[in-house]
Order: structure tokens, then C-alpha cells, then sequence
């Protein structure tokens, strides 16, 4: 809807008699309500199943976010790997070159004027001279060396920290995958319920349909009835069988028990 001039000055002295008649922080506490009210609608006409989407999307772009961090604690990890073994190499150095100056002040305190050394002659002005260059580098090296083991103090400190932050970071990211993953699992069952819930039957068609199945099953047992009779009366003539006793028969057949001939003895 396009407002003309005429249109937006009505609008515009409402507006103004609305301010007028409640008060600018009333007016602006009526706007803030209505406009929570409106937000709140949306969210409610959102699906679930949308939201869930959101939440998968925002967990998805949160991956680059870890893996950048993560670059970040592995260049650390290599920073303060390096700093250790230049360390360790210096304080190797320092430890060999204060043996040499050792053995040159040692020397000195002798007091000769001349010193050998691998098998060459030193006056002992040029044994000092050499002592007082060790002795300046080595205090160099010592200020570079300390310098290096603060840095790697903080390097260190700086590793430890990222290394909790992405700890966090990954725990929480892992809680909100599994969280995700449950409560799409938790729609899923409530969909199903709902359709459950949906679910309904014509009970008077469920009646019929019995009533139906009943009805054939009856006219089914009749006509295996009558099969079962029509079988009995067209079938072969029954007969009755003798099942007597063979003697019995013999008997009725023959008249009765046969005599024994004369001067059979019974027994024998």
C-alpha cells in the first residue's frame, strides 16, 4: 500500500496526538511491547524443524572458526618448540665457553709472560686480550639468552591460554553437536506421536467388515458340510467287518470244535 502526502500527514498527527495524550516513554513502552509481541508470533509460527536447520547451519559455520583457531595454537606449539631448542643450544654454548675462559684465567693467574697453548706461544697481554673478547661475547650471548627465556616464558603462557580457550571452545561446540543431534532425534519422536495421535478409524466400517468376515466364514463351513455329505452318499457301499477272533469264526463256520482222533492222548 503506497501513501500519498495527504496520507502520511494523518498518520504523522496521530502519531503526534498519541505522543501527546501518553507520554513519550509510555508511548515508546507500548511500541517496544508490541513490537516483543509481534517477534514472539513469528517465533512461535517458526517450525521446529527449521530451527533445528538454523542450529545445524550455525554449527556448521562455527567449524572454520575452530579450525582457524586451532592453526593458531599449532603455530605456537611450533613457535615455543623453537624457542626450547635455541634455547637449550645456547645454554650448551654458554657452558663450553665458560669452560675455555676458565682455563685462561687459570692460566693467567700463573703469572708467566708467555702461555702455550695447542702447542703455540701466547705473550700474556694477548691471553688477556682473548679472555676479555670471550668474556664480552659471552655476556652477550648471556642478555640474548635471557632475553629468549622471557620470551618463551610469555610464548608459553600465550599457548597455554589459547590452547584452554580452544579446549572451550571445541567442548562447547561438541555439547551443541550432541544437543542438535538429541533434539532432532526429540522431534522425530514427536512427529510420530502426533501422526499416531492423527490416527482414525471408521468404526461402523470396521463393524461391517467383521460382520462381513463372519458371514463368508459361514457360508464357507455350510458348503464344506455339504461337500463332507454328498461325499457319504455317493461314495462306496460301507461294508462291515468281521474283526472276531479267527477260532471264533472257524467255530461258527465248521460247527463248533473238531474231535480229537482216537488214541490221541492230550499233551502229546
Amino acid at each position: 500500500m503506497v501513501f500519498g502526502k495527504t496520507q502520511w500527514w494523518v498518520l504523522a498527527g496521530i502519531g503526534a496526538l498519541v505522543v501527546g495524550s501518553l507520554g513519550v516513554a509510555t508511548t515508546w513502552s507500548y511500541i517496544k511491547t508490541a513490537w516483543r509481541g509481534v517477534g514472539k508470533g513469528i517465533r512461535e509460527a517458526t517450525p521446529i524443524a527449521f530451527d533445528l536447520e538454523r542450529l545445524n547451519g550455525e554449527l556448521k559455520d562455527l567449524e572454520p572458526e575452530i579450525r582457524r583457531n586451532q592453526g593458531v595454537v599449532a603455530q605456537l606449539e611450533v613457535e615455543v618448540e623453537n624457542l626450547e631448542r635455541d634455547i637449550a643450544q645456547m645454554e650448551e654454548e654458554q657452558v663450553k665457553a665458560t669452560a675455555e675462559m676458565r682455563k685462561l684465567r687459570e692460566a693467567l693467574s700463573e703469572g708467566k709472560s708467555e702461555y702455550q697453548f695447542a702447542s703455540r706461544t701466547y705473550k700474556k697481554s694477548e691471553v688477556e686480550a682473548d679472555l676479555a673478547k670471550r668474556l664480552d661475547r659471552y655476556e652477550a650471548r648471556q642478555s640474548e639468552l635471557d632475553a629468549k627465556k622471557q620470551l618463551l616464558e610469555e610464548r608459553r603462557r600465550n599457548m597455554e591460554a589459547a590452547v584452554r580457550k580452544v579446549n572451550q571452545y571445541r567442548q562447547q561446540y561438541d555439547q551443541l553437536t550432541i544437543q542438535a543431534e538429541s533434539l532432532a532425534a526429540q522431534l522425530k519422536a514427536l512427529e510420530a506421536a502426533q501422526a499416531a495421535g492423527t490416527i482414525g478409524i471408521d468404526q461402523s466400517r470396521l463393524g461391517r467388515a467383521k460382520e462381513l468376515a463372519k458371514e463368508i466364514e459361514t457360508r464357507i463351513r455350510v458348503g464344506q458340510r455339504m461337500l463332507e455329505t454328498e461325499q457319504k452318499v455317493e461314495g462306496e457301499i460301507p461294508v462291515d467287518v468281521d474283526t472276531r477272533p479267527v477260532t471264533e469264526r472257524f467255530d461258527e463256520l465248521f460247527g463248533g470244535k473238531t474231535d480229537q482222533p482216537a488214541g490221541e492222548n492230550k499233551g502229546t
